[in-house]
């Protein structure tokens, strides 16, 4: 049995390629160099993309006491409750006063001890008739007043 040896020859011409993956992707008349400029922008926008959807101020769903107009009726859809890491709370949905968007508001802290599951079934009942009022008392303190509209 022969085995075929393979030639080896170090008088190879470099400048003689085929037409490889690597080759292909350098050669500026490639048909591979318009797909490899497509890859990269749709990375940068990709990047991009993400970027703008983290910077982009969104409308939180729920407003602090002190934010609210003082002196100013915010009708109210319905309460809820919610307990989380921080405890109970006691929440109000309510319209924006001048416009038709919505937000929900937690109520002091010293509500939820006094408001049962119960209370806030049997308000959520008739809430539609009842408006929310803010006095500021301190940058940090705000007392609120439901009223029937």
């Amino acid at each position: 049995m022969f085995e075929e040896e393979a030639e080896v020859s170090g008088d190879e011409d470099e400048s003689i390629f085929s037409q490889t993956k690597k080759r292909a992707g350098m050669d500026e008349n490639s048909s591979m160099l318009p797909l490899m400029k497509e890859l990269r922008r749709r990375e940068e926008e990709d990047e991009m993309e993400f970027v703008t959807i983290v910077n982009a101020p969104t409308p939180k769903p729920w407003i602090p006491l002190r934010e609210l107009k003082e002196h100013t009726p915010y009708p109210i859809i319905g309460a809820r409750e919610q307990t989380n890491i921080h405890g109970r709370r006691v929440i109000l949905k309510i319209t924006n006063a001048g416009s038709k968007s919505t937000s929900e508001v937690y109520l002091p802290q010293q509500f939820a001890s006094c408001i049962s599951s119960e209370k806030i079934h049997q308000f959520n009942l008739k809430c539609k008739n009842f408006v929310m009022m803010v006095t500021h008392r301190s940058p940090n303190w705000s007392d609120i007043k439901i009223v029937k509209q």
